[in-house]
């Protein structure tokens, strides 16, 4: 490398995602305080949040917003600033940047411009419910965040129930009924944990099968922040579950095979390949895809 290209890495600014406490405000690191301060920008989502979280910590640091609605245009500007030897920190609402937030677009232009990226980790409500549950956690998946649509979430928690390690998932405070009722039809009597409203005085820890959870919290009308955990199925729900699966996926039209695939991706993994089976209901233009709907009009003029 030459003496010019270390001068200009020198000058380049650093990208540092912050993690934010998941609930309880005293749940900020030193290190967090010390690189917030230290940040020229700091990076949110929610302009209230944002400035409440600054607030809180005394801090006076200027604030730039991302979010999905300028993502694209933002990363951009944002990249310039680090070129320009700006530093700059990156925050979520609560818990850890970038994994269920925006901010993932910043970090991969970040690393093909070579910017130093430097992650300062902190509490995370994934890690808090896995260790309370009191579930096998050798091995976890965490499957993140199911469907809106009813009969996606139904095929998602189907695929699930066949998976051998315990099983994380979040979900949107106002989505826990849906979420306990779907379960409680597709592995009614597999042991769950809830965890709700995580490191705050008022946490509350509920355990039991899908079915007694759903019962329980549709009489208490729960809306809060909440993680549900689920043991992994037995050896024998495994074999069984994959040739239920295979007969399932047989049976499933083409549109619903795509989803099933992409289910396991991520919500934003998955939507972009929902949407591109619905846009590519027809397959490209060919000499032999011509004649086909060609020749049907044929046969149908004659009837």
């Amino acid at each position: 490398m030459s003496e010019e290209q270390t001068n200009q890495d020198k000058k380049k600014g650093k990208l540092y995602i912050v993690s934010t406490p998941i609930g309880n405000f005293d749940d900020i690191t030193l290190r967090a305080l010390k690189v917030l301060k230290a940040s020229d920008i700091v990076i949110c989502e929610e302009p209230k949040i944002g400035a409440r979280i600054l607030h809180k910590y005394n801090l006076k640091q200027k604030m730039e917003l991302l979010n999905e609605q300028n993502e694209f245009k933002k990363t951009i500007e944002l990249i310039k600033m680090l070129e320009a030897g700006t530093n700059l920190a990156l925050i979520s609402d609560c818990g850890t940047p970038v994994f269920a937030d925006p901010g993932l677009m910043l970090v991969r232009s970040a690393l093909a411009k070579h910017i130093d990226i430097v992650v300062v980790p902190g509490a995370t409500s994934i890690m808090t419910a896995l260790v309370r549950s009191g579930f096998d956690l050798s091995q976890f998946l965490y499957a993140g965040f199911l469907s809106r649509d009813k009969q996606e979430r139904i095929l998602q928690l189907k695929r699930l129930k066949n998976e051998a390690k315990t099983v994380v998932l979040l979900e949107t405070p106002y989505r826990l009924i849906p979420l306990l009722e779907a379960a409680s039809q597709v592995m009614p009597f597999r042991k769950a944990y809830l965890g709700c409203n995580l490191t705050m005085p008022y946490e509350t820890h509920h355990y039991g099968t899908f079915s007694e959870l759903y019962e329980k919290m549709k009489k208490e009308r729960f809306k809060g922040e909440f993680v549900v955990c689920f043991e992994g199925a037995s050896l024998e729900e495994v074999v069984k579950g994959k040739d239920d699966e295979s007969q399932i996926s047989e049976k499933l039209p083409q549109a619903k095979r795509l989803i099933k695939r992409s289910e396991m991706q991520g919500a934003g993994d998955r939507n972009k390949t929902y949407q591109k089976s619905r846009s590519s209901k027809f397959p490209p233009k060919s000499r032999d895809n011509k004649k086909r709907p060609l020749k049907k009009k044929i046969e149908i003029k004659k009837k």
